[in-house]
């Protein structure tokens, strides 16, 4: 009886082969160096492979060019349209340069975080961009211990020894609390996660506090929270007489807390002002009054990739950190 021979795998060679080109032409159409190739030998190429079914041993790659060709972005929450937006910015600069980028989500857990660290520190990611749950560095560093291009999104940690790429949080908070302030809105709501865990928080609280008197705080864990104990104490909070500024550090708590406190009348347009960190128009949709503090997260995301690439192609000198204005909507803005 005659044993049934294992089908051979095909390789490069046979792709090369089949397709009339040189096995570097179809690697660097692997490595996803296309830029120089026309779209005739793409498609040759292509089609050799899609007709062997050809799988490129990613394995062996990595080893003959001591790169993986992924990056890993680390974000701190992906229930928040923001680190999705940073994500696919990223996207749209890595992949053109062969690159796969992976999202991995700490949901809001430090502990969750950490164990996605370990990972990446035993694992063969080419670079890592990352949104920290935490504001100290120095904590980043000893849980982070691999060498590797690291660039920091979203957070502005003091002594960093990687570049950052983020939003002008404390001045574009002053500037929207400056505007409320001189309309006679001198009662401000603070509506944030855990304002000492991120130094984005920290740095908006800090550019309320610093023109607004009279300032009432409700911050929410992410992680455990009871929606209604969350809402009856805001709610509790505007049930005021006062020129009333509802300021929300994060534009999720609006998203979840602003459509009933529309519905129960605690938002009045004399009385009351609603404004907040966006990163959609849909608080503008829910309520078109609404004075809304802009960013731009896909716009972060590009740019982080940017000074990524540059760390990847051994650009070592030091890079400055990358501050982009978030735009405070008001109606002389339009």
């Amino acid at each position: 009886m005659k044993t049934k021979r294992k089908k051979k795998r095909p390789t490069i060679r046979d792709v090369a082969a089949l397709s009339g080109v040189s096995v570097a032409t179809v690697s660097r159409y692997l490595n996803g160096k296309t830029n120089k190739m026309t779209s005739a030998t793409a498609g040759k190429i292509k089609e050799a492979i899609t007709k062997l079914q050809y799988i490129p041993n990613s394995a062996a790659r990595e080893m003959s060019h001591n790169k993986s060709m992924i990056i890993v972005i680390v974000v701190a929450n992906v229930a928040d349209y923001f680190s999705t937006e940073i994500f696919k910015g990223v996207s749209r600069k890595l992949e053109p340069a062969g690159y796969v980028p992976v999202l991995l989500d700490s949901s809001a857990d430090h502990s969750h975080e950490q164990k996605i660290l370990n990972s990446v520190n035993i694992h063969g990611f080419d670079g890592m961009l990352f949104q920290p749950l935490t504001s100290d560095t120095e904590l980043i560093k000893s849980e982070l211990t691999r060498n590797f291009p690291v660039v920091i999104l979203d957070r502005e940690l003091k002594r960093s020894p990687w570049p950052q790429v983020v939003t002008d949080n404390y001045q574009a908070s002053r500037n929207a609390t400056d505007h409320f302030v001189d309309e006679g809105f001198s009662h401000v709501v603070v509506l944030s996660s855990t304002i000492k865990q991120a130094s984005t928080r920290q740095e908006r609280f800090q550019g309320v506090i610093d023109r607004a008197n009279d300032v009432d705080v409700i911050e929410i864990d992410e992680g455990h929270f009871d929606h209604q104990e969350v809402y009856q104490r805001l709610a509790a909070v505007m049930q005021t007489e006062k020129k009333t500024v509802l300021f929300s550090l994060k534009e999720r708590w609006l998203l979840e807390f602003l459509p009933r406190l529309m519905q129960e009348g605690l938002i009045s347009k004399t009385n009351t002002r609603v404004t907040g960190f966006a990163d959609t128009s849909l608080i503008k949709s829910i309520c078109p009054d609404a004075y809304m503090i802009s960013q731009n997260p896909s716009y972060m995301g590009e740019r982080a990739a940017e000074v990524l690439l540059k760390m990847l192609d051994g650009d070592n000198r030091e890079i400055d950190d990358i501050v982009i204005k978030a735009q405070f909507d008001t109606d002389d803005d339009e």
